[in-house]
């Protein structure tokens, strides 16, 4: 009998650690799927390019339907968002509650650094009134659109008072050796260099390729 209670007494034994083993094995794969999903959660990178400067100088949107500036070095990636600067509009100049309507402009760059194929048109993307002022940003990622290292971005007018050339929008005071911004009068007009404004001070954010 005693050879028969130490054997059982091994048995039992061997059953137990054999069992607790099993539930530390356990542990460890359930921590380990516990990393993967936090691996799977983590948020995608992101990039904002910046056309920043020493100055900005206010600039109407005063003979143009159209006006672009060259954004350049681009991360690959899809496009998130556009930022634009306003300084608002001159008092007086239109009635209180009056809007103005405007779309987001985005072309590819031709060879001799012209635009090319209109990629984008994101349609009364901002609606401006007498109070138009600061940043506002217009979310772009639901067009689905792969970045470029080299676009033209900008904004067309679209409807509102016959004279709204009363809107102003932050422009670099310099570096015109360095930018290049262009409009038109038109979607049939010839592009012409907008002297007067360097560049659209303009944020780009680019969700990065894994």
């Amino acid at each position: 009998m005693p050879v028969m209670k130490y054997f059982l007494f091994i048995l039992f034994f061997w059953s137990v650690s054999a069992t607790a083993q099993n539930f530390i094995d356990m542990e460890k794969d359930t921590i380990q799927m516990q990393e993967v999903i936090v691996t799977s959660g983590k948020k995608h990178k992101m990039k904002t390019l910046q056309l920043t400067g020493p100055c900005y100088s206010p600039e109407p949107f005063k003979d143009a339907d159209e006006i672009l500036t060259l954004v350049e070095n681009l991360p690959a990636g899809s496009l998130e968002s556009v930022s634009f600067y306003f300084n608002g509009v001159f008092e007086g100049t239109r009635k209180a509650g009056e809007q103005s309507s405007f779309g987001v402009l985005i072309y590819t760059v031709e060879q001799n650094g012209e635009p090319g194929q209109r990629i984008a048109y994101d349609k009364k993307a901002l609606l401006m009134d007498d109070k138009a002022k600061g940043k506002v940003t217009i979310n772009i990622a639901g067009l689905d659109l792969q970045s470029q290292s080299r676009l033209f971005i900008g904004l067309v007018k679209e409807s509102g008072p016959a004279v709204i050339d009363d809107l102003f929008f932050d422009c670099l005071c310099n570096g015109h050796d360095k930018y290049k911004t262009l409009a038109r009068t038109s979607e049939t007009a010839p592009w012409e260099r907008r002297w007067v404004c360097a560049a659209i001070r303009v944020d780009v954010r680019v969700l990065l390729n894994k």
